[in-house]
């Protein structure tokens, strides 16, 4: 009985007599013991799925028992998919042209069947540019073994407690929705992870879980079916966000072959200009730095910054609403905080991103107002022009003072609710905490002590396992930086165990392990230097 799946709801024949149900799959046993017929399980379309054309529609969980197929003696691991029937996404307006390299057919996700497949060794170390995108070279790569198919050691040796929320959680994304993937000639490797990217993956990447515009859904998914490296790029956040999300490493292997897939077709889109320019092709930059950040948050992110900025100037127009071109300006910038290189984006240009939307930013994705986020640039600038920052002028320090006090006195955002209260303004004290400390300033204790409580009781504020509450790192990194006291460095801890099961990004636990060297005393004297002890690359804690 160890293997057995179990419904998260009574079946139909139990509900309607009365009766106790075990919720065992494909039937259940009351109905067995009892010599009647399980009517099976009925599948509700759960939060946004449920409107418009769904309300009050189900999906039927049939009681026919699943094909199945032993490798070594052992079951499948994957769970299956249960994929509804829904009409296919609009493509954009703007579809992709590759008729100046091929015949003109049809062959959209002909190469995606191509049997590819990354060394099994594939370094952490190496970013993209450094194997493919801008590169001249590209990895040859074996037949592919379908992963998928064979059992997984660390499931199989699993305990049962350890087994049951694993097959809890895969359940949670069985009821996918958006289009069918068998509509879209989706490739059977990508199905079961593009299933969860669906489910799971896109409503974390924005503030609100449950906004209702997602650029993720709406804007990136439908691009995903025209651009085969957008498409593996999405395959790959997916899988390292399961890992990440689970802790587990099941997906693992499929992380970094996805990703070397998205990166081999990348480089092949940039050899031509009519791919190049298509909007999918700048996305598929913006993916593989959520790639990056969800495996750890620590990557050479300056060379996806050059590579998206060369495509900006190569694109005539913008993607919808900005919202690409805008989030890569803002990791660029929230990358240039904690290293000593400059922006590569420049300030006018970051400027007019955020005008040609009317001072704001396009979708609900990122948790900073455009407002704050227009201090950060400047306090970066500032930092970036400094000699000797550890030492500055008189006249720096005066304008450090200056930009504490706007900051302060800058509106509180509560415009849209309590929740996008509490977020804005423990960025608001956390900047001025980044601000302090990456210019060494004297701080009064008393003072410090106020910024830090302050940025932990609007975190505390906010509810927890939430989008509210996962978008928060930055800010909590920045005050545990100051926080000595042993409970309320616990409790960073706990918050930052939830942050990482619910959000699924596996920076927060690059964060805690700065935090953790900090709190033993291992403490450099400046900013730079502490942000830069993981290693070579950039470290982002966003």
């Amino acid at each position: 009985m160890a293997n057995d799946q179990y419904f998260g709801r009574a079946c139909k024949t139990c509900r309607r007599r009365g009766r106790g149900c075990d919720r065992r799959m494909p039937s259940c046993n009351t109905c067995e013991t009892n010599g009647l017929k399980c009517e099976g399980y009925l599948l509700q379309w759960p939060g946004l799925a449920s409107r418009d054309q769904l309300v009050g529609k189900s999906i039927p969980v049939t009681t026919k028992r699943r094909r199945t197929r032993r490798v070594q003696q052992s079951r499948i691991s994957t769970p299956p998919l249960l994929i509804p029937q829904s009409p296919v996404l609009q493509s954009p307006q703007n579809p992709r042209n590759d008729n100046d390299q091929n015949d003109g057919q049809d062959n959209r996700f002909d190469d995606l069947l191509a049997p590819m497949q990354l060394p099994v060794e594939f370094s952490e170390d190496h970013t993209p540019s450094e194997l493919l995108i801008w590169s001249n070279e590209a990895p040859f790569m074996d037949n592919s073994v379908d992963y998928l198919l064979t059992p997984h050691p660390n499931l199989d040796t699993a305990s049962p407690q350890n087994h049951s929320q694993m097959l809890e959680a895969s359940m949670d994304f069985r009821h996918a929705l958006g289009p069918g993937l068998d509509d879209l000639r989706m490739p059977d490797e990508l199905k079961f992870i593009m299933q969860y990217h669906i489910c799971e993956v896109v409503p974390k990447l924005c503030v609100d879980n449950l906004s209702p515009q997602n650029p993720y859904r709406d804007y990136i998914l439908p691009l995903a079916t025209e651009v085969p490296s957008l498409l593996y790029a999405c395959a790959a956040l997916a899988a390292c966000h399961y890992n990440v999300r689970l802790s587990t490493k099941q997906f693992e292997r499929e992380f970094f072959r996805f990703k070397g897939k998205a990166m081999k077709r990348l480089q092949e889109d940039l050899y031509s200009p009519v791919r190049a320019s298509h909007p999918g092709t700048l996305a598929t930059i913006l993916m593989l730095c959520l790639c990056d950040l969800c495996h750890g948050g620590i990557s050479d992110f300056q060379s996806h910054f050059q590579g998206a900025k060369k495509l900006i100037e190569l694109r005539h127009e913008r993607t919808a609403g900005s919202f690409v071109e805008q989030y890569l300006a803002w990791l660029d910038v929230m990358a240039a905080a904690s290293h000593s290189k400059p922006t590569v984006f420049s300030s006018q240009e970051i400027s007019s991103l955020l005008v040609e939307s009317g001072d704001q930013w396009s979708f609900d994705v990122i948790p900073c107002p455009s407002d704050q986020f227009e201090i950060i640039c400047e306090i970066v600038a500032l930092y970036k022009s400094q000699l000797d920052a550890a030492n500055p002028s008189t006249e720096t320090s005066n304008q450090v003072q200056d930009i504490k006090q706007r900051l302060l006195q800058k509106p509180v955002h509560c415009d849209r609710g309590q929740n996008w209260l509490h977020v804005t303004e423990a960025y608001r004290f956390a900047i001025i905490l980044y601000l302090l400390r990456v210019f060494c300033c004297n701080i009064d204790e008393f003072e410090l002590d106020w910024l830090v409580s302050s940025v932990l009781y609007h975190a505390r504020a906010t509810p927890p396992a939430s989008g509210w509450s996962d978008q928060l790192l930055w800010p909590l990194f920045h005050a545990g930086l100051e926080v000595k006291d042993a409970r309320r460095q616990e409790w960073i801890r706990e918050r930052a165990r939830c942050m990482q099961s619910s959000g699924g990004f596996g920076n927060v636990k690059s964060a805690i392990a700065l935090l953790e060297d900090v709190w033993r005393g291992k403490r450099p004297s400046e900013y730079i230097s502490l942000m830069q002890a993981r290693g070579n690359g950039t470290v982002l804690f966003i």
